[in-house]
């Protein structure tokens, strides 16, 4: 695998918790934040799609991007809490990546993590542009985020390879479900090298399914879920870097459960769904985003009564057994 990066780890993505009344709940973020940070996650990512960013104006997303860097970043309250604290800047305009990219900066983010959008498919200049743009207005690593069946466009390891190098590029998400996954890891370590660079991969289906079969090897998993339960994902993390048997790990079986039900779920929308029924209040996102029907809530309802006794909240060394 290539060398360590900013982006390197377990990487967990949080929804952006909401009153009742409609604007972001802080005290509730912080909380997941830290919770994320106590079961030692590797770093957080707010205002990425699981926290649906670009529905926030730009001053809910700095009290957003405040509220973490408070509770896990460097002014955590403790050094058990400190982890990097990343922050999702996609927008449809280059102006408005510009300004998220600055505002996080400001805010004390230790990177920042990128998804090239637009009305239309973008090609490679416009995708070079839109990094190179951002690195020339701050001086943070930076993480591209590659959502093909979303966005249109699907990096290639050239783009990866001039963005290392002209960019400040530090990272890749892509989606580990893929069929290719493992070749297109590949392609892309042989053009950044030995580097500062890590090699992610998200979708928490393909993450828990494969994770002790053929996952391709990874330098980070980035995942919305991690943020609910950490304990459970941190615990089948380490468990599939130390190559130790199924039945040595610590939940997996309910994770990969809860996983499956939460794929027949809207993604945002049942991330809101599950964080309420764990006990972390929030209203449902915002529209035209619609709430999970009460009515498609069994299955998730059925599989959190089935946690294993004292996982939640575990640490590194509970983790490790």
């Amino acid at each position: 695998m290539t060398s360590s990066s900013p982006f390197t780890g377990l990487l967990a993505y949080p929804i952006t918790p909401l009153d009742a009344a409609g604007p972001p709940a802080l005290d509730t973020l912080s909380r997941l934040v830290r919770d994320a940070a106590r079961a030692e996650v590797d770093g957080v990512v707010v205002l990425a799609s699981s926290g649906a960013g670009t529905s926030f104006s730009p001053e809910e997303r700095a009290a957003v991007v405040a509220a973490a860097v408070a509770a896990t970043g460097d002014g955590a309250p403790t050094a058990e809490l400190r982890v990097p604290v990343h922050v999702a800047v996609a927008a449809q305009s280059t102006d408005q990546v510009l300004r998220n990219a600055v505002a996080a900066q400001t805010a004390g983010a230790d990177g920042l993590v990128l998804a090239p959008f637009a009305y239309v498919p973008l090609v490679d200049d416009e995708v070079v542009a839109l990094f190179e743009a951002v690195a020339a207005e701050t001086d943070l690593p930076l993480c591209f985020y590659n959502r093909p069946d979303q966005s249109g466009y699907d990096v290639t390891p050239e783009v990866v390879g001039h963005l290392a190098g002209s960019a400040r590029l530090r990272g890749l998400k892509e989606p580990a479900g893929r069929a290719e996954a493992g070749a297109r890891l590949d392609a892309i370590r042989a053009v950044v090298g030995a580097g500062p660079f890590a090699l992610g991969l998200s979708g928490d289906l393909a993450l828990t399914e494969r994770a002790f079969t053929n996952l391709p090897a990874s330098d980070a998993w980035h995942t919305g879920v991690a943020a609910l339960v950490p304990a459970e994902y941190v615990a089948v993390r380490r468990a599939h870097l130390d190559q130790r048997p199924l039945d040595a790990v610590m939940g997996r079986s309910w994770l990969l459960a809860l996983v499956r039900e939460l794929a027949l779920l809207r993604p945002v929308a049942g991330l809101h769904a599950l964080a309420a029924l764990l006990g972390t209040p929030t209203a449902a996102p915002r529209g035209p985003v619609l709430g999970t029907p009460p009515d498609r809530l069994a299955g998730l309802r059925a599989v959190l009564a089935r946690r294993p006794e004292g996982a939640a909240g575990r640490g590194r060394r509970e983790g490790e057994g």
